[in-house]
């Protein structure tokens, strides 16, 4: 039986940059495999794969986006919010048992750090702190503000963060967007005043007698702002600020406002006072699910260059964090992801050509690599004899050229029927009682089935028939002489348990390349179904899971040359001797 058990978690590292690069402390490990990942290979199934053994049937997670059958409306898989957001009233997505409570029910520590869908954080026999999922004081994944003087008209993408400000003798008047608040009938931000006022080679900006002197091309310190939601009630949070320009424009970047997480409006750690610990030892730190803000760059708010110093930030604060509990780690399991190479993989794997035999990794993709590998060399330096380590990723990364609608291509078909304006999202122009089938989230396909659905028309009976119909002329399906999709799966063959009747009726593989259309994710159309791909995220994961395998890396021998993610879950609790739950599909690789 084992003592410690460290497992670390690096989001995307791709098996193929791995063999490309030198990584001479990683490829130093007794066991290097490629490991399988969930299908569909996304973000928040993959990690909850990991942490319960089992398939998605088992935790009810399929999708980055689940929907409503009975209003056809989405939800996302990364919590779901129970209440308003007056209250911040959050439950997690992920309704299986991670190992780590199986670990505490034997009364063995754990200490699990920002592990993607443990959001809000859980009650543990040592401590945690949450991962992707976790929202701002919006209840949003991301709200960043771009403060500017420039009309940049109606058209411009992400216009909703858009705050447009005014000069008068060098001085701004503005604001901060906080939390939503109800008032009557409608839902407003709760806002804090903010002065700037514009300086020679800088600006001087005021909020809450707090001041503060940016020059631009100059990240802030992180900044703390209470908000007034009613007499004796009040809300923190935090944020940065990046000073853009000056002059002739001004323009300036913030963070969305996080959970402070000294003042938890949620539970983002447990227990809440190890959130007051971490500032203590560490700082104010980033506490976003997703902080590396790939939307300000897709938006052209941030440059790629501004980008990649806020995933630094974000890396420093985390390699902080990680030795903070290394260092007194004396028993128990220490898990600890980090994700930030997902994120550059979005916006930078686009710069690779993985066609030609001698690719080159992108520099900004192979420094986080070559980054990591020196962290790992670090821990092995300081790691005891006696603690085994795991170190894996959820998935690997491909091509994302090309973006196909799929409710476009039902439309086509003639499986889905339109009414009245067809430009809206959430389906506002579907005929439901002529549609059968329609596409929601990134990878799912859904039948219009009567009794199930809202407004089914389709019987049980003729269920399967359909199903097999759409599959086989999805298979069929191409895009000039390429295929769009290597696999099309039916979710009642590759799903089991209590949660499997959650499942989409067909799961989708695309081919690399390909991916679902952002348009088709949240149920609009698009006027073609295959189209190029000309934004800067054209690198993703949302392929087949054969396209994107993970990695695994362990100090200690295994037995299995064709690890899948679902078996690291059980491994774990066989390192220390506790008996593999019946239920976990997964196996222990020792």
């Amino acid at each position: 039986m084992q003592d410690r058990v460290l497992v670390i978690g690096i989001d995307a590292m791709d098996p193929r940059i791995v063999d490309r690069l030198d990584l001479p402390n990683l490829k130093s490990l007794e066991t290097y495999r490629r490991l399988e990942t969930t299908i569909p290979p996304e973000t928040p199934v993959a990690w909850s794969a990991a942490s319960t053994g089992s398939n998605p049937g088992r935790y009810g997670i399929f999708d980055f986006i689940n929907r409503d059958p009975k209003t056809y409306l989405p939800r996302l898989n990364l919590a779901e919010e129970k209440h308003g957001l007056v209250g911040m009233k959050f439950s997690c997505a992920m309704k299986g048992v991670p190992f780590w409570r199986i670990l505490n029910e034997k009364d063995i520590k754990t200490t699990v750090i920002r592990w993607p869908v443990t959001f809000p954080a859980e009650k543990v026999k040592g401590r945690m702190l949450s991962g992707l999922g976790v929202v701002d004081i919006k209840g949003m994944l991301n709200s960043y503000s771009y403060y500017t003087d420039e009309d940049l008209g109606e058209d411009v993408e992400g216009k909703e963060k858009i705050i447009r400000v005014t000069i008068k003798n060098n001085l701004i008047e503005t604001y901060i967007s906080g939390p939503l608040i109800r008032k009557g009938s409608e839902i407003r931000d709760v806002r804090v005043p903010m002065k700037i006022m514009l300086k020679e080679g800088g600006a001087v900006i005021n909020v809450q007698n707090q001041e503060f002197f940016l020059k631009p091309k100059q990240w802030s310190q992180m900044i703390r702002v209470k908000f007034k939601l009613r007499p004796f009630s009040h809300v923190y949070g935090i944020m940065k600020f990046y000073l853009i320009s000056i002059r002739p424009t001004f323009k300036m970047y913030m963070t969305s406002v996080q959970i402070d997480p000294e003042n938890q409006v949620v539970d983002i750690t447990y227990p809440r006072e190890y959130g007051k610990e971490l500032v203590r030892e560490i700082g104010l730190f980033y506490t976003l699910g997703m902080p590396e803000d790939t939307k300000a760059v897709t938006e052209n708010k941030l440059s790629e260059r501004v980008f990649l110093e806020q995933v630094k930030q974000i890396e420093e604060e985390r390699r902080k964090m990680f030795f903070y509990e290394f260092e007194r780690f004396e028993d128990g399991l220490y898990a600890f992801v980090f994700d930030a190479g997902d994120r550059l993989e979005h916006i930078f794997w686009r710069k690779m050509d993985l066609d030609s035999r001698n690719f080159e990794v992108p520099k900004e993709i192979e420094e986080y690599y070559v980054e990591k590998d020196r962290f790992i060399g670090e821990v092995l330096s300081r790691l005891d004899d006696d603690v085994k380590l795991i170190i894996f990723s959820d998935h690997g990364f491909s091509n994302f050229e090309r973006q196909v609608n799929v409710n476009s291509w039902l439309v086509e078909e003639g499986y889905m029927s339109l009414k009245g304006d067809t430009s809206g999202t959430l389906f506002e122009f579907v005929d439901w009682e002529n549609t059968q089938a329609y596409s929601l989230g990134f990878t799912s396909l859904y039948v219009n089935l009567k009794g199930r659905e809202g407004k089914g028309i389709v019987d049980e009976a003729e269920k399967c028939d359909l199903i097999e119909e759409i599959s086989k002329k999805l298979r069929k399906l191409k895009d000039g002489s390429r295929r769009v999709f290597t696999n099309v799966y039916k979710g009642e063959e590759i799903y089991e348990g209590r949660y499997s009747h959650l499942a989409p009726d067909l799961v989708l593989g695309f081919s690399p390349g390909y991916r679902m259309s952002w348009r088709s994710a949240v149920g609009a159309l698009d006027p073609q179904v295959i189209f190029d791909n000309k934004g800067k995220w054209r690198g993703d994961h949302l392929v087949d899971r054969s396209h994107v395998p993970g990695v695994l890396f362990a100090n200690f021998k295994t037995k299995e040359k064709n690890p899948n993610i679902i078996d690291i879950a059980p491994t774990v609790l066989k390192l220390f001797d506790v008996e593999i739950p019946r239920y976990m599909d997964g196996k222990a690789l020792i």
